[in-house]
């Protein structure tokens, strides 16, 4: 058990997923709390309501996510057993070149016209 998290594009226009994720994170937990602020934000609702959901991206948020991972600057992940916060720092550290690649990859597939998702599952 414990945090999954994925990536994958849809197509603009019939909604259809790509192949399979592009990119799998196991409990990066500062991503993830990344990600939760960015929903809540977006949406209103609780960051919970994350879980099994979906969460199209767009090139300013890739942005901001690029800048914190460049900067060492993902948001400190207050808890969660499942979320593997116990060695969030490590896994940051050790996430970040995979981080970085995402960006460019997702940048990538936004101009191109796909919609970018990013989904968990705890």
């Amino acid at each position: 058990m414990g945090l999954d998290q994925y990536a994958y594009i849809k197509n603009a226009e019939s909604g259809d997923e790509g192949e399979s994720p592009k990119f799998i994170w196991r409990k990066h937990s500062q991503l993830q709390t990344f990600m939760e602020a960015l929903y809540t934000e977006r949406t209103g609702l609780d960051a919970t309501d994350l879980n099994c959901g979906e969460l199209m991206l767009q090139a300013s948020d890739i942005d901001r996510l690029e800048k914190a991972v460049e900067d060492s600057a993902l948001p400190h992940c207050e808890g969660g057993f499942f979320y593997g916060h116990q060695f969030q720092d490590e896994q940051a550290s050790e996430y970040r070149d995979y981080d970085l690649d995402f960006c460019a990859w997702a940048r990538t597939q936004i101009q191109a016209g796909s919609s970018v998702i990013y989904s968990c599952w705890w």
